[in-house]
């Protein structure tokens, strides 16, 4: 037995991003259209969806540039508090997994009382009531994360040094617009950062213990997608052909961790991205991956068997290291923790994070990891 649920209409295709205005008009007249610090604007993106909105009757549109690479519950506050004051209807979250994941932060917030903190892993229940909340449509610029197609709001807190999820289905945009010609502008490092954190989320979402095979069909076809197509994107930044089927992967394997979540990887590399914010994620997930993905293998088998043939090699449980290893060398993401900043002594107060905030991971993990097996990992990874 399984469950499957989705309700997040998806808008796929190159120039659907003008399709923006057209969607947002059923949801209200006025709009925020929160975004990063500069490259929205930059590529164009921002003015053709402030364009789009306007043409279509939405004229009060105002736009929250300056998302962090690791959005903070203050500035999801902050973005809320404004949401609030002109009482504005609909919510465009535009960018990267960062901008996508506080837009979807900011509906929650500004839709009920409290702060963003008080919803990490908050449970689902009716004193969070869908008609009241604020409508998020979720627009991607690069190809990683699949925020647009999930209920995962990842969010930092700088004071407390933690990086915690609200997974909840309030979070679920009401439209997702994945539109591949606004990933041609990725520069080739961060195609390959954002590359491997799909790579991460289809490779955890196919491997845990939890049981979805309607989502393991949909992990399988990303990393299909991701052997053959990541490598042609980081080297031909402009091939379109090559972004197109990235952003269909990236979505894909959003699906994919909506269903049965990630699992060790990430829960080692949220610690380290909450102390050192100019960790990029998926460059985190990079360095702990082959260490973590060794550990892993031999507590489910078969799925690594499932792994490792689809990425290449024979269908035996421990090729899936070397399937890992090739991944990441294709786009020079063969990194360790040291590379990334982290200091040596840090390790101890990492692994105590991760034992402390992700033992929810645990049980679905291949292998239930102990304090020691975490710190060993960490040591490993550096």
């Amino acid at each position: 037995m399984f469950e499957f649920y989705l309700p997040i209409e998806i808008f796929f295709g190159r120039g659907s991003v003008n399709k923006v205005g057209e969607v947002a008009r059923r949801f209200g007249l006025s709009a925020i259209v929160i975004t990063g610090k500069s490259s929205a604007r930059k590529s164009g993106a921002l003015e053709k969806v402030v364009d789009s909105l306007k043409k279509h009757g939405v004229k009060d549109v105002f736009v929250y540039e300056g998302v962090e690479p690791n959005p903070t519950n203050t500035q999801v506050d902050e973005i809320s508090r404004i949401v609030v004051e002109r009482k504005i209807d609909l919510i465009v979250g535009l960018g990267g997994g960062s901008s996508l994941d506080t837009a979807k932060a900011v509906s929650i917030v500004s839709s009920n009382e409290g702060s963003a903190w008080d919803y990490v892993n908050y449970p689902e229940g009716p004193r969070l009531l869908p008609y009241l909340n604020r409508p998020t449509i979720c627009i991607p610029t690069t190809s990683g994360t699949g925020s647009e197609v999930n209920r995962y709001s990842v969010i930092s807190n700088p004071i407390r040094k933690e990086k915690l999820v609200i997974s909840h289905s309030l979070c679920y945009p009401k439209a997702a617009i994945v539109d591949p010609e606004l990933t041609v502008t990725m520069s080739p490092r961060l195609t390959a950062t954002t590359g491997i954190d799909a790579f991460v989320h289809a490779l955890e979402s196919l491997t845990n213990k939890m049981h979805n095979p309607l989502a393991d069909e949909f992990a399988i076809r990303a990393l299909k997608i991701i052997k053959e197509w990541l490598p042609i994107a980081y080297r031909e930044p402009e091939n379109i052909q090559a972004r197109e089927m990235m952003s269909y992967a990236s979505m894909l394997a959003g699906i994919a961790i909506d269903k049965k979540r990630v699992a060790l990887i990430h829960a080692m590399e949220h610690p380290v991205s909450a102390h050192y914010p100019s960790v990029a994620h998926g460059d985190g997930l990079a360095a702990l991956a082959l260490a973590v993905t060794k550990f892993n293998y031999q507590g489910n088998p078969r799925k690594y068997e499932i792994f490792a043939e689809v990425m290449g090699e024979d269908p035996k449980p421990h090729k899936a290291v070397d399937a890992v290893e090739k991944m990441l060398k294709s786009v020079d993401m063969l990194i360790s923790l040291r590379d990334l900043g982290v200091e040596k002594e840090k390790l101890e107060r990492l692994t105590e994070d991760v034992y402390m905030l992700a033992r929810n991971t645990f049980s679905i993990n291949p292998v239930e990891p102990s304090y020691e097996d975490l710190l060993k990992l960490y040591e490993e990874a550096f």
